[in-house]
Parts: structure tokens; C-alpha cells; sequence
């Protein structure tokens, strides 16, 4: 049956990139992929799977085993960032060139989507004989630095859930354990204004805030062996009104990109921390800090049988499969942290374009992630 499923998927190659192309011709940014997701379900019964889109935008489709046994869910979102600027082409051309599709959400995940329903599809033709059910599971607003807001974090809340899953997030083909999570925090600074040409008269807030980063970039984040060391970053930073003027207020948004053992709470502890110490060397010293954005690393045990799945799929396709990790946050976190749901992430197309101007995906890697999905799902629900 391997060999069969394999010989299928060559044979649906050209269907595979036109999907992915026409995918890409659909702008799909956050909070606007209704059409995406319309035509996903048009597509997708045709096809013969049994689909839904569910209260949220979240687009859903089946496959049914010919006995009884465990869901195995591919997760990808339907959303996209802006194009932006600094294209050579239409960004929504989904144009196939020089072995790519190239477009937004080329890589960052339409490619991914398109190589699972493929996937699907072969077994669906050939009549495999697997077990259980595999779910085809597309959000919206993965994107968005809400996590109320998105379509994951919703359809588990709803009671959605499953026996393990593959999230096709970008990893250049590398089977990924884990995934650092993302906080943001809020630091004020509170001074006192004064005229700047006598600012002994007043406290200067900018001047207390380049105190507290000298401070931030002296903690020290943490590491895991897979997905490498965590990091830390001041990026937004505001504060008064003119050159002439002592500010009395300056805000600080600080990232902290976390490994998995690493939380929100550690993080907050450790800028109090740094208040408190600033305090104490001033008593005119005031700050506060808020939390305004909080996810959390994901992880996996290697011995999990969506792990062992994955690795005997590359096995049978000779090859090496080493166990990696992502720096990037993704909806692994909600699925395995919130769900429940061992989650391992691997599909086509590289991070370091997701986001960029001239996005693409290589041909060649959806035709690879499509061959490791279809093997994965019958050796994840060969009973």
C-alpha cells in the first residue's frame, strides 16, 4: 500500500501546485479569509471529504478509517500576514516559476495545507485501510498577537480535541519537538516634567527607562536542547513630547521569546525584580509593568506515537529525520498546552521567508511533505 500511495501522489503533483497556487491567489490576512475558507469547502467536497466550517471561520474537513480508532489532525492556519512592500510580482499571483509558487502564504502555511489534502486524498482513492480518522483543521487568526482571538485557541475552548496531531507550520521539512512562546510586556516609567532647560526641577521618565533595559539585557534567557536559547528584545520604546520638555511618562514594549520551562510569570518576576532594585537605589524611582501578550513553548517526548510515526514515514523514504525544534511560536502551543494533543510540527517552506516580500515555496518540498503526511497517517492509525 505504500508504494501505491507514494506512486498516487506523484501522479497528483500538478493538481497539488495548482491548489496551492490558486490558494495563494486568494488574499487571506487576518480576519479575511472567509473566501479562503469558502473555497477550501467547495474544494474539499468535491473531493469526497466530509467538511465544515464552524462558527468561527475555522475550516474543518474528515476522512474516515474502515474501523474504529484515534483522530489524527493536521493543523494549518488559513491566514496570512500583509504583503507589504518590496515585491517583484503581484504577492497574490500564486506564480509557478523556476521550480516555486511564489505569493504570500506560499510557505507560511498554504503550502502545508495543500500537501495534507493531498495527502488525504490518495489514501481517500486508494482505499487505505487505516483506522480512527484523520481531521484536516484550518484557523483563522493564527497570526494575530491575540490569543483569544484565535481560531485554535477557540475551536479547543468549543471542545474540539483529538489523540495527537502534525502542525504544518514552515520548518524546512525538519521534524520539530518544540516551539518557543511569546510574551510582551508593558513597562511605564513615571517622572516628573519640567522645562528642559531647568531639568533638576523635574525627573526625566526616559532616563529611568534606559535604566530598567540596561537591566532587561542583563537577564540571561533560557536554553533547550532543541529549540536552542530563548531571547529577549526592547522594540518599542515612547516617551515625551519635544526636545525641550522633561517627559514625565515613558512606555516600553519588551518580547520575550521563551523556552519550553520558561513562563510568563517567571518574566514579570524578574522585571519587578528590577523595579524593585531601581526603587531602593531611588527613591523617586516609580514603574509599573503590565502583561499584554502571553503564549507559551510547546513540547513533545520523542517517544510519542505521532514521533514514531513521523520518523518511520522519513524512514521508509530513507530519510534522515533528525528531532529539532523551532524558534517561532505557533498553534503547537494551544494544541498541546491547552488540548492536550501530543503535537510534533513539520512541513514545507522556510521561516526565514515567511513574512518577507517574494515569498515562495519549492515544489519539490510540498511533493516530500505530501508523501511524509499520507505514511505518517497510516503508520500513526495502522491500529
Amino acid at each position: 500500500m505504500r508504494a501505491q500511495v507514494l506512486n498516487r501522489i506523484e501522479a497528483e503533483q500538478e493538481r497539488m501546485i495548482k491548489l496551492v497556487s490558486n490558494m495563494v491567489k486568494i488574499p487571506s490576512v487576518s480576519g479575511n479569509e472567509a473566501e479562503l475558507a469558502a473555497f477550501l469547502l467547495n474544494y474539499c467536497t468535491e473531493l469526497g471529504f466530509e467538511c465544515e466550517i464552524d462558527r468561527h471561520g475555522n475550516f474543518f474537513a474528515w476522512i474516515r478509517g474502515k474501523r474504529p480508532g484515534k483522530r489524527l489532525i493536521f493543523n494549518s492556519h488559513l491566514d496570512t500576514v500583509e504583503a507589504g512592500e518590496g515585491w517583484e510580482d503581484d504577492p497574490y499571483s500564486g506564480k509557478i516559476h523556476k521550480d516555486r509558487i511564489w505569493g504570500r502564504g506560499s510557505t507560511d502555511c498554504k503550502g502545508a495545507i495543500g500537501a495534507q489534502i493531498i495527502a488525504a486524498l490518495v489514501l481517500l482513492r486508494e482505499g487505505a485501510d487505516f483506522a480512527g480518522e484523520v481531521c484536516l483543521m484550518y484557523p483563522v487568526e493564527e497570526e494575530v498577537q491575540d490569543v483569544s482571538r484565535k481560531g485554535t485557541w477557540k475551536a479547543l475552548m468549543d471542545g474540539f480535541t483529538g489523540d495527537m496531531a502534525v502542525n504544518g507550520e514552515d520548518t524546512d521539512l525538519r521534524v520539530c519537538l518544540a516551539c518557543e512562546g511569546m510574551l510582551e510586556v508593558l513597562i511605564t516609567t513615571y517622572g516628573t516634567g519640567a522645562h528642559g532647560a531647568t531639568p533638576e526641577e523635574g525627573k526625566n521618565a526616559i532616563v529611568m527607562m534606559t535604566k530598567v533595559v540596561e537591566h532587561l539585557c542583563r537577564i540571561v534567557p533560557g536554553t533547550n536542547p532543541y529549540t536552542g536559547k530563548g531571547s529577549i528584545n526592547p522594540g518599542v520604546i515612547q516617551g515625551g513630547s519635544r526636545s525641550s520638555v522633561v517627559p514625565d511618562t515613558c512606555t516600553l514594549k519588551c518580547s520575550r521569546f521563551t523556552v519550553p520551562g520558561e513562563t510568563g510569570e517567571l518574566f514579570l518576576t524578574q522585571i519587578n525584580e528590577i523595579l524593585d532594585k531601581l526603587k531602593r537605589e531611588d527613591p523617586d524611582f516609580k514603574a509599573s509593568v503590565v502583561m499584554t501578550y502571553e503564549s507559551n513553548p510547546s513540547i513533545v517526548d520523542k517517544e510519542e506515537q505521532v514521533v514514531k510515526a513521523i520518523e518511520a514515514a522519513h524512514g521508509y523514504l530513507g530519510i534522515n529525520c533528525p528531532l529539532v525544534g523551532t524558534p517561532q511560536h505557533d498553534d503547537a502551543d494551544f494544541l498541546t498546552n491547552l488540548g492536550h494533543i501530543p503535537t510534533v510540527l513539520y512541513g514545507p517552506g522556510s521561516g526565514r521567508l515567511a513574512h518577507m516580500p517574494n515569498e515562495y515555496v519549492w515544489i519539490s518540498e510540498l511533493s516530500e511533505a505530501a508523501k511524509v503526511y499520507a505514511l505518517t497517517i497510516l503508520e500513526a492509525l495502522k491500529d
